[in-house]
């Protein structure tokens, strides 16, 4: 796989990731809360293997965190039973996802 088929695995899965992490934030209250962070924490085991895969510079990283900002969206959209302060949680989560992936733009 080549490092744009990499970065968009990567992307793809860490969306999903912080879908259902945000999912389980906003619907804290809901039987499946507790399914959906556990979700999250799988998907996002999965995502740190793919970043493995690649050697990530500051160009990369940039793209990242903007592919992953517009699929996170878009998933967001498709989850019309989330409350709309879903919306709310994307910047923070893609920051301490990126973070802990060691993905994080510095400023």
């Amino acid at each position: 796989m080549n490092k744009k088929q990499v970065l968009d695995e990567l992307t793809t899965m860490l969306a999903l990731s912080l879908r259902h992490k945000i999912g389980s934030i906003v619907n804290k209250n809901e039987i499946y809360a507790e399914r959906y962070a556990k979700d999250s924490e799988i998907l996002f085991n999965q995502a740190e293997k793919i970043k493995e895969q690649g050697n990530w510079n500051y160009r990369d990283k940039l793209e990242i965190k903007q592919e992953l900002t517009k699929k996170l969206r878009k998933e967001l959209e498709k989850k019309d039973f989330l409350p709309d302060e879903k919306y709310n949680y994307i910047d923070s989560e893609i920051e301490k996802a990126l973070k802990i992936l060691g993905l994080c733009v510095e400023s």
